[in-house]
């Protein structure tokens, strides 16, 4: 009752073109969204359930990120299932510090883990991971090598860890933030057997 209330208040939109629809992601926009990204690893682990990072998939997920649309996990996740479900592995979100977890209330990777573990029924390790040191925003207009040293030794486990993964990032760019997440969880002990994300940055 209380969600046809606020529809009929504030009715939901594509989180692409703006449209009303009843869904995250409207028909037209959803029959638009960009190819499969070509396969790709990092540091062994191949990247998995990404579509290449262009229009509207990029809205979409700028929207999650900062539109606050905390919903639009759950259609991103239902994009990226299919590639990751028959994977064995505890779902483990890239960290956010927490002076921007703080800023933004939510981790966006978090989200996505969460509404994957819907999908697939795989465990969640939300806090396995944490962000130590807060470089500057990963943005594109970084260099590889300036985005490299931005997270050189960023994250560290919590306590010893065990059996596989599948570490969950919203955008692989360069690849620099999943590789320095993946070096940390196999210096904790656990097994990286993937990375899952709703798009990436052709290299």
């Amino acid at each position: 009752m209380l969600r046809f209330a606020l529809d009929l208040v504030a009715p939901r939109s594509c989180a692409a073109c703006g449209v009303i629809s009843p869904a995250p992601l409207c028909a037209p926009c959803r029959s638009r969204l960009p190819p499969l990204a070509p396969l790709r690893r990092v540091d062994g682990a191949f990247v998995l359930g990404s579509r290449v990072y262009a229009p509207p998939l990029d809205a979409i997920v700028q929207r999650l990120k900062y539109g606050d649309r905390p919903d639009l996990a759950g259609a991103l996740a239902e994009l990226m299932a299919p590639a990751i479900v028959g994977l064995q592995g505890t779902l483990v979100p890239v960290p956010l510090h927490p002076r921007r977890l703080a800023d933004r209330g939510f981790n966006q990777s978090a989200l996505l883990c969460q509404a994957l573990s819907r999908h697939i029924g795989a465990p969640v390790g939300v806090d396995w991971l944490v962000r130590t040191l807060d470089g500057a925003h990963q943005a594109q207009s970084l260099s590889a090598q300036e985005r490299a040293l931005n997270v050189q030794g960023a994250f560290r486990a919590r306590r010893a860890l065990k059996g596989e993964v599948v570490l969950v990032d919203d955008v692989v760019t360069t690849g620099a933030t999943a590789r320095s997440c993946i070096a940390a969880l196999r210096a904790a002990g656990a097994q990286v057997v993937a990375v899952a994300a709703p798009c990436q940055v052709p290299t």
